[in-house]
């Protein structure tokens, strides 16, 4: 975790998390979803897919709420590398706050392995912001982005659960609420899935 001190708006957090987690599916099914940005966007709270540019290029937005602030970001994310032959892939997106007030920048790198009984992915998300959301310290920040991360994990292994998913996500592409990142608990998504799909949608 970096934290960078400037004066007012320029303040910049940058965090960066790395999980290994397992999913009970073919790894080409995983891959598929993985490489789809209008599967992807349902699985990250309080996101919205607003255009795909082409394969390998899309815009979309993110609201987060901490405490007061409501920061909405639209930007860009492009996939800089997808190899099918070795199961990785590298995303990365930028954005700037809707009211000018700030930024933020991701870059995720995710590679899958295919396992006797299952599928194990590893994935490294860095995340870096400037403004009004960057105020509320370093340690809130790396508690909200672990806590999102965990969410996109369960929201992904919960849609890889469902029959016909693919069919389904088209379902789930309403606006989002913004992410209450105060609380640190709860998934737009998830509630999301649990209303289509049943209760099997948990988050952890």
């Amino acid at each position: 975790m970096r934290e960078i001190e400037f004066s007012g708006q320029n303040k910049k957090m940058e965090v960066t998390a790395e999980k290994n987690f397992q999913l009970n599916a073919d790894i080409n099914a995983i891959w598929k979803a993985l490489t789809n940005p209008e599967i992807i966007v349902v699985c990250i709270p309080g996101a919205q897919l607003t255009e795909t540019i082409d394969e390998d290029h899309f815009k979309g937005k993110v609201s987060v709420k901490i405490g007061p602030v409501i920061a909405k970001f639209r930007g860009e994310v492009e996939f800089s590398k997808r190899d099918s032959s070795t199961y990785e892939l590298v995303m990365m997106g930028k954005g700037a706050d809707i009211n000018g007030k700030g930024g933020a920048a991701m870059n995720m790198g995710l590679t899958l392995n295919e396992l006797e009984t299952c599928t194990e992915a590893y994935c490294k998300m860095t995340v870096s912001i400037t403004g009004r959301i960057a105020q509320f310290g370093s340690r809130m920040f790396e508690a909200v982005n672990n806590k999102l991360f965990e969410q996109f994990i369960n929201n992904f292994s919960n849609l890889l659960e469902q029959e016909n998913w693919e069919e389904k996500t088209t379902e789930l592409h309403a606006e989002s609420e913004p992410v209450k990142a105060t609380s640190l608990v709860g998934s737009v998504i998830v509630s999301k899935l649990k209303r289509k799909f049943g209760n099997k949608a948990e988050t952890g």
